[in-house]
């Protein structure tokens, strides 16, 4: 986090960083805002740190200890401060989770998770600040009334797809959103997925996060010493929820793994031509993250596989999405919350999973109005409900 402030210092004029964090904290952040274009990419790194930042302080206060959720949720909350999040829409979200924690009678440090992870619905309070003008303090209202909502569904909807889609908090924040935003259209007020997406940053954004990947697999290999070859027990977790890599296998073998599944993520958007930007390197950032949190190469490569083959006009005639269009690259990178599925049924699953998550995701974006930028999740709950229910059903009538 502290090299994004300084890397972005260095990329950025301070007079044009100060005025980038303007832009970025007045700017609605729908699906989807490259925060990069918007205010340029030092400004978004330095947006990035400081919400990592305010991750890092809520989980040391409440005396969160470290594993793999917590490298999880920080690395998302940065990922998506790239694209979407901003220092001060964040707040109103968590304040939200806090309240509902109060209201139960149970420390805030129970739901620290979905206060965390509920940030996906940071635009639901510049969208109704800025865009439908109804000012900051109501922005900040529907924003705690938003949050209140997340702990009690994200419980519920667990159950739904029985950790087998790894963003489960992003699920539910789809069905708050589906919620707000027809709320908003039955009075004449409306939200649409944007498309701000960032070009030309490749040679820059190629240079900060392929090197920063590596050093992991570095760091790892020197903190693991001898037992840097138990990394392939990794391999043999399906990865569903909850699946703490950090408490299994050791930090170092963890930080290996999320360079590894990192680069995985670099190569597909080098091989199909696609654009570091801040959705991107969002993208990346959450596949790092969660990679200390239920993905690894083997359970990741054939969801990815899967939503190439939906975007190959080459081998599906009736295909229109190129592999490297926006809606394309991203779902490629964030498919990979299906991970479980892949890991627990085997990678036949995973392809099938990885093709329909792309026509799932490709066209749910409109039900909540761009206000959920874990769109993925939301997207990756209603595919792994529909496999898990169809595959134990099958295996239940044998």
């Amino acid at each position: 986090m502290i090299s994004f402030i300084v890397i972005g210092m260095f990329l950025q004029a301070p007079n044009e960083i100060l005025q980038g964090l303007v832009d970025i904290f007045t700017k609605p952040g729908l699906l989807i805002t490259d925060y990069m274009v918007v205010g340029g990419v030092g400004a978004t790194l330095i947006n990035g740190a400081l919400i990592g930042l305010v991750g890092c302080v809520i989980l040391k206060i409440n005396e969160i200890p470290f594993n793999g959720p917590t490298i999880a949720a920080i690395f998302t909350m940065i990922g998506f401060g790239l694209f979407g999040k901003n220092l001060w829409s964040i707040m109103p979200v968590m304040f939200g989770v806090w309240i509902y924690s109060r209201l139960k009678g149970k420390p805030f440090r129970t739901y620290i998770y979905p206060a965390l992870f509920g940030t996906a619905l940071a635009p639901m309070v510049t969208q109704v600040a800025f865009e439908f003008d109804w000012g900051v303090v109501i922005g900040v209202i529907v924003g705690v009334l938003s949050g209140m909502l997340i702990p009690p569904l994200s419980n519920h909807l667990l159950t739904v797809h029985e950790g087998y889609n790894l963003y489960n908090v992003g699920f539910t924040a789809g069905f708050v959103g589906l919620l707000f935003i027809n709320i908003f259209r039955n009075y004449g007020l409306d939200s649409e997925i944007v498309e701000i997406w960032g070009t030309g940053l490749n040679p820059v954004l190629r240079w900060i996060f392929i090197p920063m990947f590596l050093s992991m697999i570095v760091l790892g290999i020197i903190l693991s010493k001898e037992k840097v070859k138990e990394y392939y027990k990794i391999l043999k977790y399906p990865g569903t929820l909850i699946t703490d890599f950090v408490i299994l296998c050791g930090f170092g073998n963890t930080l290996i793994n999320m360079g590894v599944v990192s680069l995985i993520g670099c190569l597909y958007i080098e091989l199909t031509g696609g654009q570091y930007n801040g959705a991107t390197v969002g993208g990346l950032l959450t596949m790092a993250g969660f990679a200390a949190f239920g993905k690894h190469p083997k359970n990741v490569i054939p969801l990815m596989l899967g939503v190439w083959l939906g975007t190959n006009s080459r081998l599906l005639p009736f295909s229109v999405m190129p592999a490297n269009s926006p809606g394309a690259l991203l779902a490629a990178l964030f498919a990979t919350n299906l991970a479980p599925l892949s890991g627990k049924f085997g990678p036949i699953v995973g392809v099938l999973a990885g093709f329909v998550h792309l026509t799932v995701v490709s066209n749910i974006g409109i039900l909540h109005g761009g206000l959920n930028l874990y769109n993925n999740g939301f997207a990756g709950g209603l595919v792994a409900m529909v496999f898990v229910a169809i595959i134990k059903d099958l295996k239940r009538g044998r």
